[in-house]
């Protein structure tokens, strides 16, 4: 509950939109307490004589006409102010969830999948924003209407109101078995609507793997595991409900049938007027609604409860990575990369993933990471942008430890490439200035011909402007990781990191581009992870790395000369492409053949 109090109280700025609903409540309130009294002055005057009662009754009429108009005016004014309070709220807390989530360092999304991050954003966010709105619009009118109702029955027959509140307890003792019972039950709701989201997320997004492992079937069971649980949670909250709500009712209404038959035989023993047997009925039968609701209430209370403690269990994650006081911000960077000693363990792993690495790349180097799926390549690439922190030794650049750094100087000197490209649905324009937003189209253009862009970008109908399908839909993969290629050269970094960026490329097309990334990496410090012998040959330095270690280092010939791992690794990649090459050749494949035996040399 404090979680939800405090999104409650979110934004001081509405304070006055609080004040405005919390009069129209009191209005809405007051003015329906008043019916039933002026219901009991009616039918109290009717026995006094025509000409008197008729005055009288016109009076009451008037009054009653004034008091709906008063009413109706006070609830739309409670209605108005206080949604649009819980809409705010909401509005606020996907703003704050959002900038969280963009901050929030890689560990997190590590440890939380991607679905229950939407069903926090969406879900839980709505139904915050009902626990702030109507849910305390409701609670406060009818604690408004209760409170009057029992003093105005107290004041109209003492022991009769005793004997209509009389099952008051019970209904409360009812109520806080249903709270009680109900809030870890949405909580699992929550929680499993979250996993119900994972699932699709993941087979939207994944629809072509999907398909063409003919995993329909499988994924399908999965869903429909995750959805029976989402299912059956729910059914505890129909089970739960289908037996508080109706016990509430009946006993509401027995409360109603107390006063009727206690407050009848007052009248019929001449001990109650007609007027005050009216007027009591009526606030016997307007205070169920109330109590009535209670159960209803408590239920959105614990959604809301619970929607509240998934989110700020999100904004109270550490913020990114720390920095110093007084950060590393140089106006230029040189480049110069050193590992030392370094050691690293993912979280969830109690297995090394590198282990007393050493490195030092000096300016206007190329060094490249090769081995395989693993092997801690890209663990390595990662510590460099401080994606994560090393747990031993230290990562610097230009000297100085990248944990002193400004986070935003670091990662703006660096360019990336990454393995999985992502791409915007956005142009094709936005998706490569990202780094760059107000680059002129000739720097978007130029970045765009160096990775081998610019032809097949030209060739759709719009160019630049083309826009692009979720995550890239509709361009290969090649064309996707050239747009991240020239994304990278537009921000024109000191340092360049490379993950496997060649790996969707033909091998033409890396033959390509790789000539032309000779040129750009002149000047720049360039990192490139892979698992291809072809795009490792250009690095001046190669590391062969395995189980966290490096196996073996050098340059493209001492690596052969030593007739290793790298040489066993060189002659099954190589022989491979000599092999098509010739085969082909035979064929009558000349040209082509050419071109892509080319790429191995």
């Amino acid at each position: 509950m404090r979680y939800l109090w405090k999104a409650f109280w979110l934004g001081p700025r509405h304070w006055w939109r609080r004040f405005a609903a919390l009069t129209g409540m009191i209005i809405d309130g007051g003015t329906i307490i008043v019916v039933p009294m002026l219901m009991k002055s009616a039918f109290d005057v009717i026995g006094k004589g025509a000409d008197q009662a008729m005055g009288t009754l016109t009076r009451i009429g008037f009054w009653l006409v004034a008091l709906a108009f008063i009413r109706a005016v006070g609830i739309y004014t409670e209605i108005y102010f206080q949604e649009n309070t819980g809409n705010y709220i909401g509005r606020d807390l996907r703003s704050l969830i959002f900038q969280k989530l963009l901050y929030l360092p890689f560990p997190f999304f590590d440890r939380n999948r991607t679905g229950d991050l939407m069903s926090i954003l969406t879900r839980d966010v709505d139904a915050v924003r009902d626990g702030t709105g109507f849910v305390v619009l409701i609670i406060v009118v009818n604690m408004i209407q209760t409170v009057g109702m029992l003093i105005a029955m107290l004041r109209l027959d003492l022991i009769l109101s005793i004997a209509v509140l009389s099952l008051c307890p019970l209904i409360f003792i009812v109520t806080m078995y249903y709270g009680a019972r109900i809030g870890p039950i949405y909580r699992k709701v929550q929680e499993y609507s979250g996993r119900l989201h994972s699932a699709a997320q993941e087979n939207i997004s994944g629809i072509r793997v999907v398909k063409a492992f003919s995993r329909e079937y499988e994924e399908g069971e999965r869903f429909g595991r995750e959805n029976a649980k989402v299912y059956q949670a729910n059914l505890d909250v129909v089970r739960l409900n289908s037996l508080t709500h109706p016990t509430l009712d009946f006993l509401g209404a027995a409360t109603g049938l107390i006063a009727l038959i206690a407050g009848g035989m007052k009248v019929i023993n001449h001990q109650m007027s007609l007027g005050t047997l009216v007027a009591f009925t009526s606030f016997a039968g307007m205070i169920i609604w109330p109590i009535r609701q209670i159960g209803w209430l408590a239920e959105l209370v614990q959604r809301a409860s619970a929607g509240a403690a998934r989110i700020y269990k999100v904004l109270g994650e550490p913020d990114s990575m720390p920095e110093p006081d007084k950060p590393f911000m140089p106006d230029r960077i040189a480049g110069h990369i050193r590992f030392e000693k370094v050691g690293f363990n993912y979280q969830d792993s109690d297995e090394a993933a590198i282990l007393d690495f050493n490195l030092d790349v000096p300016p206007g180097r190329t060094v490249a990471l090769l081995g395989p799926t693993g092997s801690g390549k890209t663990t390595v690439a990662n510590l460099i942008p401080r994606f994560y922190d090393a747990t031993a030794g230290r990562v610097t650049i230009d000297g100085v430890d990248v944990r002193e750094w400004s986070l935003e100087t670091l990662r703006r000197n660096i360019g990336f490439v990454f393995q999985d490209n992502f791409l915007f649905s956005d142009t094709v324009r936005e998706n490569i200035a990202i780094g760059k937003p107000d680059a002129p189209q000739s720097l978007i253009e130029q970045a765009a011909r160096v990775a081998q862009a610019h032809d097949f970008i030209s060739a759709f109908p719009l160019g630049y402007e083309t826009i692009i399908g979720e995550r890239g839909l509709g361009l290969s993969g090649g064309e996707q990781q050239r747009i991240a290629i020239a994304r990278a050269l537009l921000v024109d970094p000191p340092i360049i990191i490379l993950d496997d960026s060649s790996a969707s490329l033909d091998m033409k097309t890396e033959a390509t581009l790789r000539r032309a990334l000779n040129e750009l990496f002149k000047g720049r410090t360039v990192v490139i992870v892979t698992q291809r012998v072809s795009s490792a040959m250009m690095a001046d330095e190669i590391l062969l790395m395995d189980g966290g270690m490096v196996v073996e280092r050098g340059t493209h010939d001492e690596l052969l000369a030593l007739g290793g791992a790298y040489k066993a690794l060189y002659d099954v990649q190589m022989g491979d492409a000599k092999q098509w090459h010739d085969e082909a050749l035979s064929r009558g494949g000349d040209a082509l053949c050419q071109a892509v035996y080319q790429t191995t040399q």
